[in-house]
């Protein structure tokens, strides 16, 4: 099979969101399609899945010309897709069985089966069908992540599909779930499914395709073999100039300074015990493991979001008791957090307000009040600063491009003059543009003397940016890696417990 698409326009009313763009995907290909947020991806994955007419331009399956006015007409020819919120399509409160089979006629099964020994029969055969063992009576709602990742994409099979697109699938997956999903995604190329692959990650990309294709502005930037092209290549084609260090890291550790945080034995049960930390001023240290090893709940005990049950912890000299997020920011801790949509901004309210939330009271005039024309000074500033783009403060933070969101929650807590900055996954989900601003912006910290504690399932991304790290396997730190041997072998060997090969 051979999905094009041929001079494809689009337009939200006066805003040309799509300009022209040819695209191809045929089966047993994998084509990655990459380019900052708002290049135009989403939009284009929604016109090939049937979810959006383009203004103008043509699709074809086949060489034959089709029009899809739902993503069942695009379904019906073998066209599907998981999206990152994979998970709004599968119902939490059914049965894996009931999920595989709930559109079952529409998709080209037999009918509906209704008998429950032969719907559990018909749904561990679609599950066979990508190498997983699940029990199909389970709701999927009580599956992790990347099974329900494997549900979807076996439902999408289910259907005969012959061209699978995939939008930023790893972004909720842990390492060794990640390598799971690229040897599915390998597997269905072998059985001559084709594959439009939609990631930041440009390691994955360079592992996994076969083409690239980089869309910039509503065009494509660049098209290649991945054979033929580079990293710096595509990298340059995405933001639209050379890129000559995705990671600009600088050294800035105050190695004769005392620690700005030194932790000794810090506990907390069921997720983390004898925890012992120190960092200097100036100085990244990364905190590294896989998913459950216990990195993130550290941050999260060190900012009172968890209890602590023992151990204790000293910033600048003084012990402190952070048992509560108000008591870590006035030991001088900030902390963000991996899930700015959830938990780190209020979308519908104003990108100042996001911004000024952790700092309110430096605003205040008499009686508490806030002075809103220092407080506006003080936004204007740091979003200046920070290379915050928006139309301005008033504007809803939820409204801002992905990389911009992240910049905003990373200025909130630069407001509130920390000496130690807990960062969770900071550049999840943003585009290769935001995340070298916000490896500048973490530059910027350290030379000013801030300490920085960094968790990123990103593992160029942590050892490029890091002065140093500590593994994290079972909620222990097992390792202790800097200079040469901070590498991404050397953190794998250690967080999943394997000989160095």
């Amino acid at each position: 099979m051979k999905l094009q698409a041929r001079d494809i326009h689009h337009r939200f009313g006066e805003n040309a969101v799509l300009r022209g763009v040819d695209l191809e995907v045929a089966g047993g290909e994998v084509v990655a399609l990459v380019g900052e947020n708002g290049a135009g991806k989403s939009t284009l994955t929604r016109i090939l899945s049937g979810a959006l007419r383009p203004t103008s331009g043509t699709l074809s399956v086949d060489g034959d010309d089709v029009s899809f006015s739902r993503p069942q007409d695009a379904m019906a020819r073998g066209i599907s897709v998981i999206y990152q919120e994979f998970s709004h399509n599968l119902f939490p409160h059914l049965s894996v069985a009931e999920n595989l089979l709930m559109h079952s006629e529409a998709t080209g099964l037999a009918r509906v089966v209704t008998r429950p020994h032969r719907t559990r029969a018909a749904a561990r055969e679609l599950l066979a069908r990508v190498g997983v063992e699940l029990d199909v009576a389970r709701p999927v709602g009580r599956l992790g992540v990347a099974q329900q990742q494997m549900v979807e994409i076996a439902k999408a099979l289910g259907g005969r599909t012959e061209v699978l697109m995939l939008d930023e699938p790893t972004a909720a997956l842990d390492d060794q779930e990640s390598e799971q999903l690229f040897a599915q995604v390998r597997r269905l190329q072998a059985d001559g499914v084709g594959i439009l692959y939609i990631s930041h990650r440009l390691d994955e990309v360079f592992a996994l395709a076969d083409r690239v294709v980089v869309l910039r502005d509503g065009v494509v930037a660049h098209e290649s073999a991945i054979a033929e092209t580079t990293r710096t290549e595509v990298v340059a084609a995405m933001v639209g100039r050379q890129v000559d260090d995705f990671y600009p890291k600088e050294h800035h550790t105050r190695a004769d300074a005392d620690p700005a945080l030194v932790v000794r034995g810090l506990t907390t049960r069921g997720a983390f015990a004898d925890v012992d930390l120190e960092v200097r001023p100036g100085e990244v240290l990364g905190l590294a493991g896989a998913l459950g090893s216990g990195r993130s709940e550290v941050l999260q005990t060190l900012f009172g979001v968890l209890p602590t049950d023992a151990g204790t912890v000293s910033v600048a000299g003084r012990q402190v008791r952070t048992t509560s997020p108000r008591r870590a920011i006035r030991a001088g801790l900030a902390y963000v957090v991996p899930d700015r949509g959830e938990r780190g901004l209020l979308p519908h309210r104003s990108t100042g307000d996001n911004i000024t939330l952790a700092s309110l009271a430096e605003h205040g005039g008499p009686a508490g009040l806030v002075q809103r024309g220092k407080e506006h000074d003080v936004v204007r500033q740091a979003m200046d600063d920070l290379r915050v783009r928006a139309s301005g403060p008033a504007q809803p933070v939820g409204s801002l491009s992905g990389g911009n969101q992240q910049k905003a929650l990373i200025a909130r807590w630069v407001l509130t003059g920390p000496r130690v900055l807990l960062m969770d996954e900071p550049t999840r989900g943003v585009d290769v543009g935001a995340k070298t601003e916000i490896y500048r912006i973490l530059n910027r910290l350290t030379a000013d003397g801030v300490a920085v504690v960094l968790v990123s399932s990103d593992l160029p991304e942590l050892v490029a940016m890091s002065d140093r790290a500590l593994v994290m396997r079972g909620g222990r730190v097992v390792a202790e890696l800097a200079g040469d041997d901070l590498d991404q072998q050397h953190i794998l060997t250690h967080s999943l417990e394997v000989e160095a090969s």
